[in-house]
């Protein structure tokens, strides 16, 4: 029988696996690309010789950032928001508070000056957001639309409603209409090659997360689509599927129905599209050789699918849990605003990554106010994965340090329970890892942090249920986690840091895992200090 280790270089999905985490140091050794020459690629895709509508104002305030978890719907089933029609103004909300823009660093050392609403590695923001109304939203005829942040419009790619084709394609209903998030893998593999496909992946999921975090607030249901036929979606939204491709498809339907269910099809070929191809032309400056990220490439080639995949097992990715050491649990239940009290627009305008060098505050704060960050981490998400909402497949793991009430150690996030608990998991020496991150990343002060957050996930699991998809499917769930994480530690007053640049083995030893599971995901929470960056908000 095979071991672990030597399952992980059986197949091109689980060797891209193992070169992007252990053999990390070896890839990027291989060299990477400079940036901030005229050769980089626009930090926003534009679009030429197609019509642009400018979008309203958008909403200042769009509902309460709980609104997509199952838990917290449970407990106030009389406010619930319902959206009956996406209109015009219900799209403008929709879309800024997504992917829009959120604030404009200013100053001369401004090197990744537009911050959207997502973390993204030096602002690159490879992901690309694509819409589809079903039916015409006022001015708007139904058709499908790329989202432009920078000047908060949509250009119409193809007029019409969703096509047949897609609607089986995806396995979606689109009632109300699509979501459609890209990777176009050259805004960032100009720079980091072929890793960027983790990157890409990552921030695909943080934009699904918060697309969920945004729909609900605003009446919207969404179901997450990772498996699809790649060909049939990205002919209908005009992708070349190599330089860019569609990396999940939401399903959006009013609040006051049943999440849309999955419509499952055997994986074959469909009957040829009834749509016609598009090629529409967007700037393209950079002219770096896409060969040079081409084991990106053979990946995203060998994940291709040809229509929706059967349901998966969650159990099958999660880890039995574990018997909490004798210093007990940590409920993540307790006092928290009532329905309304923590506004998604004022959360999301006040995240951010701890600025260029995050040194955090190193007063304690309380346990009470990390808890509500991590009490709905892992709540249900509606995706294809199953047909009623499952949780993530991913595992998160906490290792609480500068928090005023806990002393130090590592706990693993029991979703099980209601509400969830910490439960600190045996003493194991930790300040090794910490010590790691400092030295790996050193604009961040991870020693001063409140908390680390460890988001682990079952690659063997992923490569038996995906195949070579699995790489991406697994970073997307993990970055709805870490948005999820990001949001609501600032709607409390603290700043999430994700990195990458940690040792991944080191993570593991700690947590106590084998070489199937892997952290894809490290967040450092902690209290932003007073800088001299100039980050003004925008306003409308």
């Amino acid at each position: 029988m095979r071991s672990a280790i030597d399952e992980l270089h059986s197949s091109v999905g689980l060797r891209f696996w193992w070169r992007t985490f252990e053999g990390v140091q070896d890839l990027f050794a291989e060299g990477h690309g400079e940036e901030g020459g005229p050769d980089d690629p626009l930090p926003v895709k534009t679009y030429r010789g197609l019509p642009r509508h400018v979008l309203p104002e958008p909403a200042r305030r769009i509902g309460d950032a709980r609104w997509s978890f199952e838990a917290f719907r449970d407990a106030h089933p009389q406010a619930v928001p319902t959206l009956d029609v996406l209109d015009q103004r219900a799209l403008s909300a929709l879309l800024y508070w997504t992917y829009g823009i959120g604030r404009i660093e200013l100053g001369p050392h401004a090197v990744w000056p537009y911050h959207r609403m997502v973390a993204s590695a030096r602002c690159f923001h490879p992901v690309e957001l694509y819409v589809w109304l079903a039916r015409p939203a006022g001015d708007l005829p139904a058709g499908c639309y790329h989202y432009n942040p920078a000047h908060h419009s949509v250009t119409l790619l193809r007029e019409g409603g969703v096509p047949d084709a897609v609607r089986l394609g995806a396995g979606v209903r689109a009632e109300a209409g699509l979501l459609v998030a890209s990777a176009w893998f050259r805004k960032t593999a100009f720079r980091y090659r072929d890793y960027a496909y983790r990157l890409c992946a990552q921030e695909a999921g943080m934009t699904v997360g918060n697309a969920l975090l945004t729909g609900a607030a605003l009446g919207l249901r969404g179901r997450v689509h990772y498996r699809f036929d790649d060909a049939v979606v990205n002919r209908a939204v005009g992708l070349d599927g190599k330089e860019e491709t569609a990396f999940a498809v939401l399903d959006l339907s009013p609040a006051d129905e049943a999440a849309p269910a999955p419509v499952r099809f055997p994986q074959q070929p469909l009957p040829p599209c009834e749509f016609p191809d598009i090629h529409p032309v967007h700037v393209q400056p950079s002219r770096t050789p896409d060969g040079a990220w081409s084991g990106l490439t053979a990946l995203d080639l060998a994940a291709r699918l040809t229509g929706p995949g059967a349901p998966v097992a969650p159990g099958a990715f999660h880890l039995p849990v574990e018997t909490p050491a004798p210093e007990g649990v940590l409920g993540l239940a307790g006092p928290e605003p009532g329905a309304g009290g923590v506004d998604l627009a004022a959360a999301l305008r006040a995240r951010d990554s701890g600025g260029r060098m995050f040194l955090p505050d190193a007063r304690p704060v309380p346990f009470e106010r990390l808890a509500p960050a991590l009490r709905y981490a892992l709540e249900p998400v509606t995706s294809d994965h199953t047909e009623a909402p499952c949780r993530p497949l991913v595992e998160a793991y906490v290792l609480v340090l500068g928090t005023e009430g806990v002393s130090p150690g590592l706990h693993r996030l029991d979703a099980t329970t209601a509400p969830p608990a910490l439960l600190r998991l045996p003493a194991r020496g930790w300040r090794a890892v910490v010590d790691m991150l400092c030295d790996r990343t050193p604009a961040v002060n991870a020693a001063k942090a409140d908390a680390l957050v460890f988001l682990t996930a079952d690659r063997l699991a992923g490569e038996r249920w995906f195949g070579a998809r699995g790489y991406r499917v697994l970073h997307q769930e993990a970055g709805i986690v870490a948005q999820r994480v990001s949001v609501l530690a600032a709607a409390a007053g603290l700043s999430a840091r994700i990195t990458n640049g940690y040792h991944d083995g080191m993570v593991r030893d700690l947590i106590g895992l084998d070489a199937a599971h892997v952290p894809v995901f490290t967040l450092i929470v902690g209290r932003r200090r007073p800088t001299a960056q100039y980050e003004p908000q925008l306003t409308w």
